[in-house]
């Protein structure tokens, strides 16, 4: 009885394994490797933030129902559009190469993200009456401040460690 299911557990696996790829790469992003890698994989993270954003300010602006098809199309679309984005992004961040691009998913992906957002903008004017609390533009305006002194203060440490082992 132990053999049976020995032998239908190795069958299960191999058959899920022919839809898996032959070999997985292993996709290291290293945020903290400098400060411009830090603001490429920010960027990234804001990108599809407001990819996720623009989901429901959409919906409200346009006056979508939450359970329309075109909403779950929307949705169906970007995953099937973030899969070769992330992926050539993480090539683009990882090639060593003096001269190297961004792949044509990831310009079409900014593209798309662009256009969602100014629609947005476009229909959402005057749908907020209400102008955003002071606390709330304090709050954000301080994080920013925070991430540029810190991304400054970064470079400068860099810059400096550099100077001194050329004097050496």
């Amino acid at each position: 009885m132990f053999l049976l299911k020995l032998s239908f557990f190795n069958l299960v696996k191999r058959t899920l394994g022919q839809f898996t790829p032959a070999q997985w790469d292993k996709d290291e992003w290293h945020p903290l490797l400098g400060p411009w890698r830090f603001i490429q994989v920010l960027s990234l993270c804001i990108v599809f933030l407001t990819v996720e954003l623009n989901t429901f300010f959409l919906k409200f602006c346009l006056w979508i129902p939450p359970r329309n098809s075109v909403v779950i199309y929307r949705l169906i679309l970007w995953w099937l559009l973030a899969i070769p984005t992330i992926r050539e992004y993480n090539s683009y961040l990882q090639d060593r190469k003096p001269v190297k691009k961004v792949g044509a998913y990831c310009w079409l992906s900014l593209a798309i993200c662009i256009v969602e957002l100014l629609i947005c903008i476009k229909f959402g004017h005057g749908l907020y009456p209400k102008p955003m609390p002071i606390w709330l533009v304090i709050f954000w305006s301080s994080v920013g401040v925070a991430i540029v002194t810190f991304l400054l203060l970064w470079s400068w440490q860099i810059h400096r460690s550099l100077g001194n082992k050329k004097r050496r």
